[in-house]
């Protein structure tokens, strides 16, 4: 049962250049190169968070749920739900606004004999006319402005059932004095642009134009991990969106990519129901 949320992260990284140049309309080819960070481990926060997931989600597992995974760049959290799920299925929805990270999903679920629905459209626009008793962000808030976290946390409340339950995985930061964006960047692209080169995806960092879309990614990468929320302000944004916290889970990142620059975050993950 668990073989059908294995995945080939080498593969994936591969498909994801192809489907992401041809469909991600995002900035710093996100969808293009996520894969590939996956693959060569610079980007580890599912594979390791993952027992935590499962141990906050446990409570709320029952056959009738319905989950929604709000924001995915590839079928890396679907995986983590069904593994965490096993051995039931519940039916499950994919939102996004970008196309790519939803052509990999239907292709992988399609090879896997999987059921899954994909929606493209901007989880700001739910309107509460289709529910989910569980809703699922793995770090989807890191790629919405602070300023419309207020709205995105109003609308996936209309969206969440009486009694309902919302996992939000995100990054938190202490602010800086300061404008560190080039210095965070450049650090994160030479320790990514390393782990590329040792991996056995090393061909696709012989080509100039790969690593100019890993120089345009660590620019976004950079200026997102410096416009974090603080812890207080995401708990606030749930609060006033109606929703109440039910724990809070907040773990200090490793310092991997920003030794020497002003910066400090966590990674936090917040349950909050709906009465």
């Amino acid at each position: 049962m668990l073989d059908a949320w294995s995945e080939d992260l080498l593969w994936q990284a591969r498909r994801a250049v192809v489907v992401g140049i041809a469909l991600c309309t995002c900035e710093g080819y996100y969808h293009s190169l996520w894969g590939a960070l996956r693959a060569t481990g610079v980007s580890d926060s599912l594979k390791s968070e993952e027992p935590l997931l499962a141990s906050l989600l446990s409570p709320f597992i029952r056959d009738d749920v319905r989950v929604m995974i709000g924001g995915s760049a590839d079928p890396g959290v679907l995986c983590a739900i069904g593994r965490i799920y096993a051995p039931g299925r519940p039916p499950i929805t994919i939102i996004d606004r970008c196309r790519a990270p939803l052509e990999l999903i239907r292709e992988f679920t399609a090879a896997k004999g999987l059921a899954c629905r994909t929606l493209n459209m901007d989880l700001v626009d739910l309107n509460g006319s289709e529910q989910w008793d569980q809703i699922v962000l793995h770090y989807t808030p890191d790629f919405v402005e602070p300023q419309i976290h207020g709205r995105l946390f109003r609308s996936l409340a209309l969206s969440l059932a009486p009694g309902g339950t919302l996992v939000c995985a995100a990054m938190t930061g202490t602010k800086v004095a300061g404008d560190h964006r080039q210095e965070v960047g450049s650090v994160f692209f030479k320790y990514s642009w390393r782990a590329l080169q040792d991996s056995p995806l090393a061909d696709l960092a012989r080509s100039p134009a790969f690593e100019q879309m890993f120089q345009s990614y660590a620019a976004g990468w950079s200026l997102r991990r410096l416009s974090l929320p603080t812890s207080e302000e995401l708990r606030q944004s749930l609060r006033s969106a109606g929703l109440r916290v039910l724990s809070e889970t907040t773990t200090p990142r490793r310092r991997r990519y920003v030794e020497g620059a002003a910066l400090v975050d966590s990674n936090s993950i917040i349950v909050a129901g709906r009465d």
